[in-house]
């Protein structure tokens, strides 16, 4: 019988950490470019000042308008993946863990953590008396433009931070957990322009990194962190009122936070918060060991 030998081809770019980085400048400038065409279309189509366009378009009453400006960067990010996947690593884009076959449990298991995070820092913080509901209504920009527009978010960031880089530094370290911190620290780096971040924040944003790598590094499978990602924003700004990573969303619920910033995360929402660090590390702990005696 002819046995068919598949030999993996050498990246063009030897280091990987050479490619993540060159990644991210091509993701950078192209973003910008796409973008601010995209930004001066809109702002034209609708008669905006070109001076003042970046308001219009960071208003949340405008979700068809993010929504656009959204898909643009995801399509640009997959296209720029998929450009140095095939030809500076020399590899599908798929392999990076886009593959959906026998993963149902993986999106399940994801986005019922998501929510689960946030309805306990919600009850958490009722508990104790340092949050208040205001009023509960119906939005369906808020239910419906809220969810595809994170489920975007999610697949674009995702694709960059757990799929590229992460996958590249893999590919650098011989301890995976160094690259998901590196990766991790990536992420949070490039939030740290959100408006009102504080330290506990962006210790936060690095911790939910590596929260949302964990499984990657042991299974190689983007589907879970997808829709965690997904379903942390979904829930925490749309259905509970918080503010994500700093900013404002429409909501179901109206809510509004007092007491120790340290423990609500303040005008940068529960994502500054100490619970939620916690409560991150606890579930790192979790799953990275039971992955651990799943895959060994």
């Amino acid at each position: 019988m002819e046995e068919i030998f598949l030999i993996e081809k050498a990246p063009a770019i030897k280091r990987g950490w050479l490619r993540a980085l060159l990644m991210i400048v091509a993701y950078l400038i192209a973003s910008i470019v796409f973008g601010g065409i995209a930004a001066v279309i809109i702002g034209l189509a609708n008669g905006i000042d070109l001076m003042n366009i970046e308001a219009f378009i960071a208003n949340v009453d405008n979700i068809g308008i993010i929504l656009i400006i959204q898909l643009i960067s995801l399509i640009v990010a997959l296209i720029i993946i998929w450009i140095f996947r095939k030809y500076i690593d020399k590899k599908s884009i798929l392999t990076l863990g886009f593959k959906l076959k026998g993963r149902s449990i993986d999106v399940v298991l994801g986005f019922l953590l998501g929510f689960f995070l946030m309805f306990l820092g919600f009850i958490i913080l009722r508990l104790i008396n340092d949050l208040e509901v205001i009023s509960i209504s119906f939005n369906s920009k808020a239910v419906f433009g809220g969810f595809f527009l994170f489920l975007i978010v999610a697949i674009t960031e995702e694709a960059i931070f757990r799929g590229y880089i992460l996958s590249n530094l893999m590919d650098t370290f011989k301890n995976k957990y160094i690259a998901l911190i590196v990766s991790s620290i990536v992420f949070a780096i490039f939030h740290g322009m959100n408006p009102n971040l504080n330290l506990i924040g962006f210790i936060n944003l690095i911790v939910a990194g590596i929260a949302l790598g964990i499984s990657y590094i042991h299974i190689k499978n983007l589907w879970f962190p997808i829709l965690f990602h997904l379903s942390w924003n979904y829930f925490q700004g749309p259905i509970f009122g918080f503010e994500v990573s700093g900013m404002d969303f429409i909501s179901i619920l109206q809510q509004k936070v007092t007491g120790n910033e340290l423990i609500t995360g303040g005008d940068f929402g529960f994502e500054g918060s100490i619970i939620l660090t916690v409560l991150l590390l606890g579930m790192i702990v979790i799953i990275d060991r039971i992955l651990v005696n799943k895959v060994v």
